[in-house]
């Protein structure tokens, strides 16, 4: 498991790549865990991406920006009860 310092640290140096590399980032490394809805039609997706986590809108299914990354998981409240934690548990 991560330190605190090394989750920072990683959520920095993600903070500090331009828009593209993130999202490059999240679409290679990240894992997904859940999706909200967001307006009228649109939709959040939560990845996992190391030890921190990703917000992406997507008001379209083609067109998506990324809202943020966190590390407090009280940010993932809206996702709890959609993110499986069985294999996690076992």
């Amino acid at each position: 498991m991560a330190s605190a310092a090394e989750i920072i640290r990683a959520l920095a140096a993600f903070n500090q790549l331009p828009p593209p590399a993130q999202l490059t980032f999240v679409w290679e490394q990240g894992y997904y865990l859940a999706a909200r809805p967001a307006g009228a039609s649109g939709l959040v997706r939560v990845y996992q991406v190391d030890a921190f986590f990703v917000e992406i809108y997507f008001p379209t299914p083609s067109d998506f920006e990324l809202l943020r990354a966190f590390h407090e998981p009280i940010y993932l409240q809206s996702y709890l009860d959609q993110i499986d934690l069985a294999g996690l548990l076992s």
